[in-house]
């Protein structure tokens, strides 16, 4: 690589004075012919003046300059390298001829030669300093010698502060030094030179977003892609920023365009997928994972989004489809064995309509809990909570809570562990366990409703401190007063202290929030029963039996509440 405007702003400098071809004419009249002939770039014609002129005027600076410019451009490099000798380093135009026999020496791979040559004219007056500077620079840079680079390319900014090569190169320069302002400063001198520059403005926006400025980055980066809107790297980190600010639709109107034009990489699909996701257009998040798999073969990542967004649209099949495919593609991945229990236990709610009923037997569903317990990470807390939650859903109690206690050893006071283990402890009638890991996660976030939603109806259980269990209730609410699971809580306390008639009016509250819950309904049943509303309490049993008819105890009470309205009738 060479640099061509270097040997033209010589040519352009070197039409000659007069007196300076001793006392011939036609020496004169062969030069401008073949001046004439350089300027318009017909090269063979200019060398063949040339040639003449000197013949007429041998040793001539100025013949002999334009020989070795020409001979230079037509690539005669060792008759440029001859004629740029003669009259390098001496005269009134040896810093010119050092300049193209310098370019010769780089050309032809003498590299340390041409930057020898080249520092000894940098500072000539006489010369086109600043393009000297850039070559040497570029010299430089092509060597390895960044530090020569870095001090040569910031005195041709002295003297052009503008110029985009200069800047671009000094901003990584900076970059790669870590001077982050150094940097941002000189990508801003390269927009300021050449604004239409795409790759400037995404450099600009790679320090700017590295120095924490984001929404200047994400004006540069928006300005690299309008200039080049197929720019992936620009669209790329662009489209990350969205991400991580939580600004879904403006990912989305970047990449869609892009999309429907067919223009879009892989990694792009995957961002757009996600920001369809997080806006909850699924239907469009599948028709992009969906292509994106046809495209790219049966990848683990995008089957697994896929499989949640089937399941959380309730087309359980189509679900448990890619589930397996999941599994087959990838056995010995734990976390792929999640989706397809929770389908097989009845844990993924109910299908969107009868042809999203899944096909697994619950054999089979036992089946896939034992392959996943075999691939579970013992030392992973989450692993353990996963298949702790699980064993509880489907009331086994005892490998429940053998692998939560597991967790909980693993991650002491995790949230979620505790919840789902004081759970299970309710569920269990242990109580005071239950408590034990509520009262710690109450003492960490005294202001979290639904912790003090847990902790007064644990104590409401137990018939402990339902003073204190009231408060808690009370609080709760305020926060959060058409919470139907509060307000059943604070029934059951006002049950347990015996005030049936403030219960009740708190119950039939509480269902009207929350209709389908078996368990208010049975409280509000208690309820009546001890109000001695016997026929109310048999519609009470009735509905929680509706919505949960595998309660057997419910059951009994729904008959004692028959014999009793019948009693009384």
């Amino acid at each position: 690589m060479r640099l061509k405007s270097l040997i033209l702003v010589v040519a352009l400098m070197a039409i000659p004075g007069t007196g300076i071809f001793g006392e011939t004419g036609e020496s004169l009249r062969y030069f401008l012919n073949g001046s004439f002939y350089e300027m318009n770039r017909d090269l063979t014609k200019a060398y063949s003046y040339f040639i003449m002129a000197e013949k007429s005027a041998p040793g001539d600076e100025d013949i002999q300059l334009a020989l070795a410019r020409v001979t230079f451009d037509l690539g005669k490099f060792d008759e440029a390298r001859k004629y740029a000798g003669r009259i390098a380093g001496s005269g009134r135009v040896g810093a010119k001829g050092t300049l193209i026999l310098a370019e010769t020496e780089y050309r032809q791979g003498n590299t340390k030669r041409a930057v020898r040559l080249l520092d000894s004219v940098k500072d000539e007056e006489n010369i086109p300093r600043f393009e000297v500077h850039k070559f040497l620079a570029r010299i430089y840079l092509e060597s390895g010698d960044v530090e020569k680079a870095r001090g040569v390319l910031e005195s041709a900014r002295e003297i052009n502060p503008l110029d985009l090569y200069v800047n671009y190169r000094l901003g990584f320069i900076y970059a790669e030094a870590d001077e982050i302002d150094n940097a941002i400063e000189s990508f801003r001198g390269a927009v300021r030179s050449n604004p239409s520059v795409s790759s400037a403005h995404l450099a600009l926006a790679s320090m700017l977003h590295h120095k924490g400025l984001r929404d200047e980055a994400k004006e540069e980066f928006t300005i690299a892609v309008e200039l080049d809107p197929d720019n992936r790297a620009a669209i790329e980190d662009l489209s990350e920023l969205y991400y991580e600010d939580g600004d879904f639709r403006s990912g989305a109107d970047l990449l869609g365009p892009i999309f429907e034009r067919g223009n879009l990489d892989e990694s792009g699909k995957i961002n757009l997928g996600r920001f369809y996701y997080q806006l909850k257009e699924y239907d469009k998040a599948l028709e992009v994972f969906t292509k994106l798999l046809s495209s790219t073969g049966e990848r683990p990542a995008i089957l697994r989004v896929i499989s949640e967004i089937e399941l959380g649209k309730g087309r359980l099949r189509k679900a448990e489809v890619h589930l397996k495919r999941l599994i087959d593609v990838e056995p010995e991945n734990f976390t792929n064995y999640i989706g397809l229990l929770l389908i097989s236990f009845g844990l993924a709610g109910e299908p969107s309509d009868p042809g999203e009923e899944p096909l697994i037997s619950p054999a089979e569903g036992r089946a896939v809990l034992k392959e996943a317990v075999k691939r579970h990470d013992k030392s992973s807390a989450n692993d353990n909570y996963m298949l702790g939650s699980i064993y509880r859903k489907i009331d086994d109690r005892k490998r429940a809570l053998d692998f939560l206690l597991q967790a909980e050893k693993l991650q002491p006071g995790d949230q979620r562990i505790l919840l789902e283990i004081a759970s299970l402890f309710e569920d269990m009638e242990e109580y005071e366990k239950a408590l034990e890991r509520v009262r710690f996660l109450y003492e960490i976030s005294p202001d979290d409703p639904s912790i003090s939603n847990f902790y007064g109806y644990l104590l409401a259980q137990k018939g402990d401190r339902l003073g204190f269990a009231e408060e808690l209730l009370i609080s709760a609410i305020q926060k959060e007063p058409e919470n139907g699971y509060f307000l059943d809580s604070l029934g059951w306390i006002k049950y347990r202290k015996g005030e049936y008639e403030k219960a009740r009016e708190i119950f039939i509250e509480a269902v009207t929030f929350v209709e389908g819950d078996p368990i208010i309904w049975e409280h509000l049943g208690d309820t009546y029963f001890k109000l001695n509303l016997f026929t109310d309490a048999e519609e009470a049993y009735s509905r929680s039996v509706v919505i949960d008819p595998d309660k057997p105890e419910v059951q009994g009470k729904l008959q004692k509440a028959k014999k009793a309205a019948m009693n009384e009738d």
